[in-house]
């Protein structure tokens, strides 16, 4: 974890420099912005300062998933503390925002209009567990899907080498499964990106439901 904050940290040093500003910038500028869009649809708010801190989560998140795809690395986010330790956080600051934004309003979270008396009980329990299930929702999600495409990598490449080092005939036969390998590499890369946009709003959407309860 430490190692991704210096290279997000990097990053954004070195676009001050003058011949890195061109090729880095851009590159920034194309995710800000791309967040910054979702930013703006996911939530109604009338100033945007929020923004910076999910879009160094985004960063964080799509850095640490790359990271994981380097021989001998480790990727931090296929660790269900790590995950669950970001959805905890964000989970405890909507919650509180809401608060603040809504007083006792806040519980009608758990208690919609028009219920009959009968029933509240049962409904105040199931909406509770539905809410607080975000959390696990959001945690094993990217870690479940980051686990497994390491673990299928590993499956491949360990069934790839046990072809190529039993023979003529097994070293030419693992050329198909090392074309597999090479596949789901670059797969991993798409889901690197596309699990970091998936955490990130899904916690915009989190944070809107709980000022405008939803």
């Amino acid at each position: 974890m430490t190692i991704n904050l210096l290279i997000i940290g990097l990053i954004f040093y070195y676009t001050n420099y003058q011949k890195f500003k061109k090729q880095m910038y851009y590159k920034i500028q194309f995710f800000f912005e791309f967040i910054l869009t979702l930013f703006k649809e996911s939530l109604v708010l009338k100033k945007y300062s929020p923004i910076t801190l999910f879009f160094f989560t985004f960063c964080f998140i799509f850095i640490s998933n790359l990271f994981g795809l380097i021989p001998y690395s480790i990727t931090v986010t296929s660790h269900l503390i790590i995950t669950l330790y970001f959805s905890l956080s964000f989970f405890i600051g909507t919650n509180i925002i809401s608060i603040l934004y809504h007083k006792e309003k806040y519980f009608e979270l758990f208690l919609p209009e028009g219920i009959p008396v009968a029933i509240i009980p049962a409904l105040i329990i199931l909406e509770y567990i539905s809410y607080i299930s975000k959390i696990f929702s959001l945690a094993i999600r990217l870690f479940a899907n980051m686990m497994s495409g390491h673990i299928l990598l590993k499956i491949l490449i360990g069934f790839s080498w046990t072809l190529f080092t039993n023979g003529l005939l097994g070293g030419f036969l693992s050329i198909i499964p090392f074309g597999v390998v090479f596949l789901v590499i670059g797969l991993e890369f798409v889901i690197a990106f596309l699990q970091a946009y998936v955490f990130t709003i899904l916690l915009i959407i989190y944070l809107n439901d709980a000022i405008n309860i939803h």
